[in-house]
């Protein structure tokens, strides 16, 4: 829409500009330089422009075929007594946001179960089970890890495609940010779920 502004500004002036050699009021030399510098300074101002939108909004194609990154770098033993569990650190990225919070593996599913409601293609990911026993074994936490690794990743792809999606890439697009991920679910808003000494449960 700009550049097609831009464009048909540039023809304007060219336009304008011709009508006045037209009259024969001026050199015909003169006036192909003066076409020629509007429209190097029109070029000029485009392409600042176009560099400076592009920056704010992060849309470096690249970004926008994997909007958003997630990962669970590390995972930490909280509480005391019966309250002891873990908690894993949740690291998120959408476009040049990055944004970290600390879950329990409870509140993974409570996310999931709720979501699942929501949208019903979610049933078809694997989200790792609860464990009877073990809860506490490290082997088992850092299996965990990675599982709930796997399933944020595969619940993100799945819901940038979903067309029921708020978040479906074609609807939010370029307006993809931490506050939309937050506003989707509470599970990514830092400050939510606050317990431990890392700020969330």
């Amino acid at each position: 829409r700009i550049s097609a502004y831009i464009e048909e500004e540039v023809q304007r002036r060219l336009q304008g500009l011709h009508r006045v050699v037209g009259d024969g009021s001026s050199d015909p030399a003169d006036t192909v330089k003066d076409n020629e510098k509007l429209h190097n300074g029109t070029i000029q101002r485009k392409l600042k422009y176009e560099r400076m939108v592009s920056r704010s909004l992060g849309a470096n194609p690249d970004d926008l075929k994997d909007p958003i990154k997630i990962s669970i770098p590390r995972y930490v033993l909280c509480g005391q007594g019966k309250d002891e569990h873990f908690e894993f650190e949740v690291k998120i990225t959408v476009l040049d946001e990055t944004w970290t919070v600390f879950r329990r593996y409870s509140r993974f599913r409570d996310m999931h179960k709720t979501l699942k409601l929501k949208y019903a293609e979610l049933a078809t990911l694997e989200f790792p089970p609860k464990k009877l026993f073990g809860n506490k074994d490290e082997r088992v936490i850092a299996e965990r890890r990675s599982q709930l690794e796997r399933y944020l990743r595969d619940f993100f792809s799945l819901m940038l495609q979903s067309a029921t999606s708020p978040l479906h890439i074609d609807k939010v697009g370029l307006t993809l940010s931490k506050h939309t991920v937050c506003e989707f679910s509470p599970f990514f808003k830092k400050g939510v779920f606050d317990y431990s000494s890392h700020g969330t449960g």
